[in-house]
């Protein structure tokens, strides 16, 4: 299903439940589980720096920078280290990276068409909005394979949703919650946007083909994003897979876009699938 799957690391509790599903998953189909840091640069800017001094009381002095790297390297160093030593206790190929750059930026370079990005939905933070682990949005934008974003909540996936709107992304999304339940064992529930009745039978068919009867199937009429929000809330659903940002950037300049606001508006594990040019 995947060769790789690759973890952003940044200490948050986020970060640490992604983890561990990220073990999950690579032990139970026997592929390698990657843990990446990244120092953000943007963390030693000097002109930042002199900026935060003034706002926090701290000492500044030239070459403070330098000494701000040295501790994100030990700090990247320990989560490492942790990572690596976690996973081989459970038997699973790890490997581990840390590189300098903008955090959201690296993790999508790292990550090929096969792999799978596991990622905290919010990361840890220096000091009150200023990140230090990348923007989970916009790894889910930029990346060229599937992304699950976890929030800082760890909880069981017994029930999950599959958003289904009939285009290539959410098809793929369902293949992948099918493969998945191997590990996880649960319920599946597809939810479709629907117009009319029609719609809604083709939609259920199309579903049948990838899932088989082991499913059920909601075709309710309403705006996306709106359905699949209302659906996981009132239904108690653990976690959504649904294929991401597919009506094109025009439309979500000026329309917005599904998937931005489920985000926003659904605390639970994200599965979203995103294949460019598809």
């Amino acid at each position: 299903m995947f060769k790789r799957i690759i973890v952003g690391l940044d200490g948050s509790p986020a970060s640490l439940v992604a983890t561990k599903h990220a073990f999950k998953i690579g032990k139970h189909f026997d592929i390698p589980v990657v843990g990446i840091y990244v120092i953000d640069e943007r963390l030693m800017d000097e002109s930042f720096l002199l900026d935060l001094s003034s706002i926090l009381g701290f000492t500044f002095y030239p070459g403070i920078s330098a000494r701000v790297k040295e501790f994100l390297e030990e700090q990247g160093d320990l989560l490492l280290k942790t990572f690596a030593e976690e996973g081989r206790k459970e038997g699973i190929k790890v490997s581990i990276v840390q590189v300098q750059g903008i955090p959201w930026e690296e993790i999508v370079k790292e990550a090929d068409r096969e792999d799978l990005i596991m990622i905290g939905k919010k990361g840890k933070k220096l000091i009150k909005g200023v990140l230090v682990s990348g923007n989970a949005e916009n790894v889910a934008r930029n990346a060229p394979c599937p992304v699950f974003m976890f929030p800082a909540r760890e909880s069981e996936l017994k029930k999950i949703c599959v958003a289904y709107d009939g285009k290539e992304n959410s098809r793929k999304a369902m293949e992948i919650a099918k493969e998945l339940r191997e590990v996880y064992k649960y319920e599946i529930n597809v939810v479709s946007a629907v117009e009319n009745l029609e719609e809604a039978k083709e939609r259920e068919r199309e579903a049948e083909e990838v899932l088989g009867k082991n499913m059920r199937f909601y075709g309710i009429k309403g705006i996306p994003e709106e359905v699949i929000v209302g659906f996981c809330k009132e239904k108690g659903m653990d976690a959504l897979f649904m294929g991401a940002y597919g009506k094109g950037p025009v439309r979500e300049f000026f329309l917005g876009s599904v998937t931005t606001y489920v985000i926003h508006n659904l605390d639970l594990p994200l599965l979203l699938v995103r294949y460019p040019n598809e």
